[in-house]
């Protein structure tokens, strides 16, 4: 009991935070944090839709291993979304060149534990899901960058060394959530 409650209490903190950076984005949406990148546009769309998936889920259609809300999984899963506004929040992605690659191994692979442990896929699918999902993130800041204007992407190299962080997140991530089982 005492742990699902610490799980809501984090879980309030999360999205109370990750609000609070959306607001900030879209306030100021010039600032040099946020300027150039499609921050506050993006974490509308991101924060609108996808952080409410466990919520979502949970009311519509519970999946048959969830005799209760999955609070920890949605945990992990909001803090791949925070991690990111907090870093351009908090300036970490200019300020520290491979800063970028922290939220790309730790989404990758808080994503695929998520999908091993809620979902109760084997490692091998949350694995290739969470890179898929991963792979086509980085095409669409590529595509961004090139159609868009912004400038999210530093270079092939950029984009080499995130997916090989989300690789070996997935990696992690995903065979801990196995050893856990």
């Amino acid at each position: 009991m005492k742990n699902q409650v610490a799980g809501i209490g984090i879980n309030a903190l999360l999205r109370v935070s990750i609000a609070a950076f959306l607001v900030d984005a879209l306030r100021h949406p010039h600032d040099p944090r946020y300027a150039g990148k499609a921050i506050p546009v993006r974490n509308l769309l991101v924060v609108g839709s996808l952080g409410h998936l466990f919520p979502l889920l949970y009311l519509v259609r519970r999946p048959r291993r969830w005799r209760r809300y999955p609070i920890w999984s949605d945990n992990l899963y909001l803090s791949i979304f925070w991690l990111d506004m907090a870093g351009n929040a908090f300036d970490l992605y200019d300020r520290f060149a491979n800063f970028d690659l922290i939220p790309h191994f730790h989404g990758s692979g808080a994503l695929a534990a998520v999908l091993a442990r809620a979902f109760d896929w084997p490692a091998r699918n949350a694995i290739g899901a969470a890179n898929t999902l991963h792979a086509l993130l980085e095409a669409q800041e590529y595509a961004t960058d090139v159609f868009c204007g912004t400038h999210n992407v530093r270079g092939a190299w950029d984009s080499a060394g995130d997916l090989a962080a989300g690789l070996l997140g997935t990696l992690l991530y995903a065979g801990a959530a196995a050893a856990r089982r």
